[in-house]
């Protein structure tokens, strides 16, 4: 924390050592490493997952599962919105794991899954996201029907 109650965050060689070993060392570093060490690599990974800096990695969807599982491990809320952040930035169209666990997911975290199920605009996810269109909590019900809108309308020619 800094004086302005924000967190400051970076990241060093070791961690792009970590990124390039691939998504098992990524994986046994998330589980292993403290809060901090955590949410540098998430930042690192941040550079090596964005297609502007070319990094084209090889085990790319490994690296998005492994963030995926992670969701549902004992981590701090900063290094999972750290995760909700690289996978909907960056998962492309499809999280697969999030949608079969989303039923484990916490409950505070629910909307964020919700959100990054809708912006892989992948319609297999559409009835599963519309189960939330109804639920007794506002603001679960209205990400769940922007992320049915925001499917709907990248796949008009192909639902019926």
């Amino acid at each position: 924390m800094n004086e302005t109650g924000g967190s400051y965050v970076t990241y060093t060689k070791q961690h792009e050592e970590i990124v390039n070993s691939g998504a098992v060392a990524i994986n046994e570093f998330l589980t292993n490493a403290n809060s901090v060490e955590k949410r540098s690599l998430l930042f690192c990974l941040d550079k090596y997952l964005d297609p502007y800096f070319g990094y084209n990695l090889t085990y790319f969807d490994e690296i998005i599962i492994v963030l995926e599982m992670h969701l549902f491990v004992d981590h701090n809320k900063e290094v999972k919105e750290d995760i909700f952040q690289l996978i909907t930035d960056f998962s492309r169209n499809s999280l697969d794991y999030l949608a079969d666990n989303i039923e484990q997911i916490n409950s505070e975290l629910l909307p964020d899954a919700i959100y990054a199920l809708g912006l892989t605009f992948n319609k297999k996810y559409l009835s599963l996201v519309n189960n939330y269109g109804n639920h007794q909590n506002e603001r679960i019900r209205t990400i769940a029907k922007e992320a049915i809108e925001t499917i709907k309308s990248t796949n008009s020619g192909s639902i019926t």
